[in-house]
């Protein structure tokens, strides 16, 4: 029997989950904000369901926004 996802798609979550294991402890949140982003948007086109592709990207432009907010409150210098 054949797994119901594809290589493609374990490979993205596969990923996704590589990404968000390394979260940073003090380091650059933002920058791993953004490679958040992009392992969302990976997976998205490749997910059977439209509602979960919806969730994905909506996931991936909340993390863009968490990064812009996070360098917008950085101090200058």
């Amino acid at each position: 029997m054949s797994s119901p996802i594809s290589p493609e798609l374990r490979a993205a979550l596969r990923a996704l989950g590589k990404v968000r294991d390394e979260k940073p402890g003090g380091g650059d949140l933002a920058a791993w904000r953004e490679r958040i982003a992009e392992a969302l948007e990976a997976p998205a086109p490749l997910v059977i369901f439209p509602e979960d592709r919806r969730r994905a990207a909506a996931e991936a432009v909340e993390a863009r926004a968490q990064a812009a907010r996070i360098r917008a409150s950085r101090p200058p210098g």
